[in-house]
C-alpha cells in the first residue's frame, strides 16, 4: 500500500508534487498549527550530512469500480535535523487527503521503532529521536500510546487580552544606562540556577545588541536594582479569537515571586498597546506550577499544547 525511500535529491516532477503537498498541508494545518515543513528548507538541505528526509509514497489503489486505480502519489515526508548531544529532531507531515488511511501508521507498523540496531532506524543512523507535536496533533498521541513512546515535555501557548486598566509602574523600557544593573542581575540568575540557561542567553543577546523597536526589553526595577526581565516581540501575529498578537519571548526574576511575574505581565501592556496590539502570548512549560498560576491570575487563557516525544 506504501513504499518509502531515504532520498537525497529529487527529480523535477517529485519536486513539483512534494511543494504542493507541503504547501496545501500547511495552509491546511494552519489553524490548528500543527508541524509544517518548508520546501525551500528541504530543497536546500536534502544534500546535507545534518538532515535526512524519508518520502513516503502511497501505491496505486483502487478507487471505484469499473474506474482505473489511482496512480501512485507522494504520501508523506519525514524530515531529520541533527541535534545536540546526538538527537535527531523530527518532523512528520502527511497528504491531508491520506490521513484518514493512516500513513505513518502504516509506516511504523512495516519498519518498527527500533532505534538501538547498530545502522540506526531505517538504516538512517540514526540511535536518537526527538520529535514535537505542535497542537498536540490526535494522531501523534494515538501512534504513540500505541507504540509506548514517552512524552517528556508539555508546552502550553496561552494568550491574554491586553487589558487597559493594567498598570505595573515598576517596569519600564531598559535603556542604555540600565545595562550594567541587567548584566549583573543576569549574572545573579545564572549563579543561583533561578532560571533556564536558554533564556538568559536570549536576554543576553539582547542587552548587547542595538536597542530594537521590535523586540524590547523591560525590566522590574527595584530603585537602580533590576530584579526581573521580560523580552518582547512586537511582531503581529494574527489569532481569529484575539486579532493581533505580540509575544513575550522570556520572562525571568530574581526571587520566582507570583508579584515579580505579575508585574512584569501587567508592565507589557503600555508597549503592547502602544505598538497596536490586542492581545499578547506566552509558551509556558506545563510543569512551571507557579508561572502557570500567574499567567491565569492575569487572565490568559490556553490556545494550543505542544508535545515532545523522544525515543532512544
Amino acid at each position: 500500500m506504501i513504499k518509502y525511500e531515504w532520498r537525497t535529491s529529487l527529480d523535477d516532477a517529485e519536486s513539483a508534487e512534494l511543494r504542493d503537498l507541503l504547501t496545501r498541508a500547511a495552509a491546511y494545518d494552519a489553524e490548528p498549527e500543527y508541524n509544517s515543513i518548508d520546501f525551500d528548507d528541504v530543497v536546500a538541505s536534502m544534500a546535507n550530512s545534518g538532515t535526512r528526509h524519508l518520502v513516503i509514497w502511497m501505491l496505486p489503489r483502487p478507487h471505484a469500480l469499473d474506474e482505473p486505480p489511482e496512480p501512485q502519489r507522494i504520501a508523506g515526508l519525514i524530515r531529520f535535523v541533527d541535534g545536540d548531544d546526538g538527537w535527531a529532531d523530527g518532523t512528520v507531515v502527511i497528504e491531508p487527503d491520506l490521513r484518514s488511511i493512516g500513513i505513518m501508521t502504516l509506516l511504523i507498523e512495516q519498519v518498527g521503532l527500533d532505534v538501538s540496531a547498530a545502522e540506526g532506524w531505517l538504516g538512517s543512523g540514526i540511535h536518537k529521536i526527538r520529535a514535537w507535536a505542535r497542537g498536540n496533533h490526535p494522531a501523534s498521541g494515538r501512534i504513540t500510546d500505541r507504540n509506548l513512546v514517552p512524552r517528556t515535555q508539555q508546552i502550553w501557548k496561552l494568550i491574554r487580552e491586553i487589558e487597559r486598566a493594567d498598570n505595573a509602574p515598576d517596569v519600564r523600557n531598559l535603556a542604555a544606562a540600565h545595562k550594567t544593573a541587567a548584566v549583573s542581575f543576569l549574572d545573579d540568575i545564572t549563579r543561583t540556577g533561578a532560571a533556564q540557561t536558554p533564556a538568559i542567553d536570549r536576554a543576553r543577546r539582547d542587552i548587547a545588541a542595538s536597542d530594537s523597536d521590535e523586540r524590547p526589553v523591560l525590566g522590574l526595577f527595584s530603585g537602580d536594582r533590576i530584579d526581573g526581565l521580560v523580552g518582547l516581540d512586537l511582531t503581529p501575529v494574527p489569532s481569529e479569537e484575539f486579532g493581533r498578537c505580540g509575544s513575550i519571548r522570556y520572562l525571568l526574576t530574581r526571587n520566582g515571586t507570583r508579584d515579580e511575574m505579575k508585574s512584569l505581565i501587567l508592565g507589557t501592556t503600555a508597549p503592547l498597546r502602544a505598538a497596536g496590539l490586542e492581545a499578547v502570548i506566552v509558551y509556558v512549560e506545563s510543569v512551571a506550577d507557579e508561572l502557570v498560576a500567574v499567567c491565569r491570575l492575569t487572565g490568559f487563557q490556553h490556545d494550543r499544547t505542544d508535545i515532545r516525544y523522544e525515543l532512544s
